[in-house]
């Protein structure tokens, strides 16, 4: 029997699913619960998260450097007479410019530590599936080769259905994730 290799964002999935493909196969002819269907609920790229707080590290960088050359002028106009207003003013942009590069620095390290919390998630999530798929193959083999006896079809059942809650469990840790990025979706500078 051969079947389609499932490929996900992660290697760590791609990698269970294969080891869950008799259970699969076997959950597919006593109609339980797909057991790598349950992993797409965990697919996630963390490389790709990576990259993306990389960029926001490197945009934070750049305000930082922008708010300096920016202060630097504003001292220079200090210096030479410019009025009150002005100096208030440039407090104003320069402040924004620091909170823009704090949040962007903030927004960058969340993205890092998020991206390796989901990985370690993935991982961890795809040695349990595998361990599980692995104490049931002796049931999927039998199912496989035609064995219904209650014994083997409530194995391959009990298999697909811990798979299923190994995986929700994952999921329902997510939420604090989510919480976190909550603060993320607000505007940190209103620029004047």
């Amino acid at each position: 029997m051969t079947s389609a290799v499932e490929v996900f964002e992660h290697p760590a999935l791609t990698a269970a699913a294969s080891s869950l493909a008799s259970l699969r196969a076997a959950a597919g002819r006593l109609g339980v619960a797909d057991p790598v269907a349950a992993l797409r609920h965990l697919d996630c790229s963390p490389s790709a998260i990576r990259a993306s707080a990389t960029a926001v590290d490197a945009g934070a960088l750049a305000v930082t450097s922008a708010q300096a050359e920016f202060r630097a002028g504003v001292d220079r106009a200090e210096t030479g007479g410019s009025t009150e207003t002005f100096g208030t003013w440039a407090d104003t942009v320069d402040g924004q410019y620091a909170t823009a590069a704090r949040a962007a620095a903030t927004t960058a390290a969340l993205g890092t530590r998020i991206a390796a919390e989901l990985d370690e998630l993935a991982v961890s999530a795809a040695k349990e599936v595998t361990r599980i798929a692995a104490s049931a193959e002796p049931s999927v083999t039998a199912v496989l080769t035609g064995d219904r006896s209650a014994e083997v079809v409530s194995a391959v059942s009990s298999a697909c259905t811990a798979v299923v809650r190994a995986v929700a469990a994952k999921v329902a840790s997510l939420s604090e994730l989510a919480a976190e990025l909550e603060p993320l979706t607000a505007r940190s500078v209103q620029l004047s």
